[in-house]
């Protein structure tokens, strides 16, 4: 795995996240935490996070397929991708329509306690399409990340956080109107992905002329058991908001929280998977397991030098870069303070979202679904039952159990996948991890000084950005001169 093609992928992914990390704050300037907040959260929630489960499953099944044999000719791969495309749009279709038919059901089960029935049905009415465009432009993101097309794929959210920000700065619009701006911004996802769909030779209704090898047949159940896997982290979230709904804008700052938590580490987990996955697929496929265990043992280190200072930027600074970036118009300190605390405890989860995301992706290639489904399955099973018991004691006791459960799930997969990669635990990560920690306590000892030793620092709301700023320094300088960047972003061979 290259560290250039890496690090221009998250490069791209940072554009897209900061507009939308942008698009956010506008939204919490203008609406606060209300009612209506809270529904359009969770519908929200199901547009984008349930949909995008599903599409990111179907991408990583056709980056799965592109890669088979019989797949190997350029014109067996278009003609794969048109009857993929194809049967998964008609199956949307029937899907969306049924769930506009159960729209009282869906009411009841995401908003349980909400007051205002109607405006809540309105929002799915709505936000519905969303799930089409959103799911067809995962997959074609997938065949273009297989056809080393990372950086397009990287900023296909762009326009659809542009059109969101530029509605609601310079027109007074209300919350279904951001619903139905959202919806055309899903459909630009697919729109700016178009060109290089069609530049590799890809088409929606594609027609082989002569004999190709049998076309792959990906499995229903295949399909559904990758995206089981990949629910576990959203649902939780989902079912989270939910337990909260009677109490009037805690499901909005759970959203806030994990939408801060997401934007930050899906930078580096979906650049990571954009990037290592095919690579790892072509070398499964040839039989190079060496080669996919030294993928892996890179790809986890590289990770773990990123969610060591996140989690502490996270529990020391967590505060501050709340009430930084959220703290203004209608959204009060009260909900600033929820938010932050939040956000720490919900940071946890990162081991069980680069597992989710990731990880398990590798089972996916020997077709191994018992572990990642039974356990995805048992988590959402746990959730349903601790949420009632955990709700009148408040949010905080929700966020802690998921977090926990979350981790449970990470050590698992980490297990699991050795039967994939073979034994990734090797004399070279453990060194690696090493390095990694000691840059930590180096950063951690810098940040005392600070807080420790009573130091005015001028700035006001800014001013945390200068013990934060000279904690990275520390950590940068210790990873750069301990000799791990090499190991972690080696130069493209």
């Amino acid at each position: 795995m290259s560290g250039v093609t890496y690090i221009i992928t998250v490069c791209g992914i940072l554009l897209a996240k900061v507009l939308g990390f942008g698009r956010n704050v506008v939204f919490a300037s203008e609406f606060g935490g209300t009612e209506l907040t809270d529904i359009y959260f969770q519908v929200f929630s199901i547009a984008t996070f349930l949909f995008s489960g599903i599409g990111a499953a179907l991408s990583t099944l056709v980056i799965k397929n592109l890669n088979k044999p019989e797949n190997s000719l350029p014109d067996a791969k278009k003609r794969f991708v048109s009857q993929f495309i194809c049967r998964i749009g008609l199956a949307l279709i029937i899907m969306t329509a049924l769930m506009y038919l159960t729209s009282d059901v869906l009411v009841k089960i995401l908003l349980p306690g909400i007051e205002d029935f109607d405006a809540a049905k309105k929002m799915i009415y709505i936000m519905l399409p969303s799930g089409l465009f959103n799911i067809i432009a995962y997959i074609i993101a997938g065949v273009l990340q297989n056809c080393k097309k990372y950086f397009i794929t990287a900023i296909m959210s762009v326009p659809y956080n542009l059109i969101i920000i530029l509605a609601l700065i310079f027109f007074e619009v209300d919350i279904f109107t951001v619903a139905v701006v959202t919806t055309i911004g899903w459909v630009l996802h697919v729109v700016i992905l178009l060109p290089d769909f069609y530049k590799c030779g890809f088409r929606f209704f594609y027609r082989a002329d002569g004999d190709l090898p049998r076309a792959t047949k990906e499995k229903s159940l295949e399909v559904l058991f990758i995206f089981i896997s990949s629910m576990m982290f959203h649902m939780c979230l989902v079912f989270d908001k939910a337990a909260v709904s009677h109490d009037e804008g805690a499901a909005t700052t759970i959203n806030y929280a994990t939408n801060l938590f997401l934007t930050i580490s899906s930078i580096f987990v979906v650049a990571m998977s954009s990037v290592s996955f095919p690579t790892i697929s072509k070398h499964h496929e040839s039989g190079e397991k060496n080669e996919v265990c030294k993928t892996v043992v890179q790809m986890i280190s590289l990770l773990l030098a990123i969610s060591v200072p996140f989690i502490m930027v996270a529990f020391i600074f967590g505060g501050d870069i709340v009430t930084l970036l959220y703290q203004r118009g209608e959204f009060t300190p009260e909900l600033a303070a929820r938010t932050a605390s939040l956000f720490g405890i919900y940071t946890l989860g990162i081991f069980g979202y680069i597992a989710q995301e990731l990880l398990v992706k590798l089972l996916y290639l020997e077709s191994r679904y018992v572990i990642p489904v039974v356990g995805c399955l048992s988590i959402i099973g746990a959730k349903l039952i601790i949420n009632p018991i955990a709700a009148p004691y408040g949010v905080i006791p929700i966020a802690v159990s998921t977090v926990v459960l979350f981790t449970v799930y990470a050590v698992i997969i980490a297990i699991a996948i050795t039967r994939v990669a073979g034994n990734y635990f090797t004399v070279t990560l453990g060194k690696n991890l090493i390095k990694i920690f000691c840059a930590g306590l180096c950063a951690l000892a810098a940040w005392a000084i600070f807080r420790f030793t009573g130091i005015s620092l001028p700035g006001g709301r800014f001013a945390f950005l200068i013990p934060l700023a000279v904690c990275g320094a520390v950590y940068l300088a210790v990873v750069w001169f301990s000799g791990l960047v090499k190991v972690l972003l080696p130069a493209k061979k």
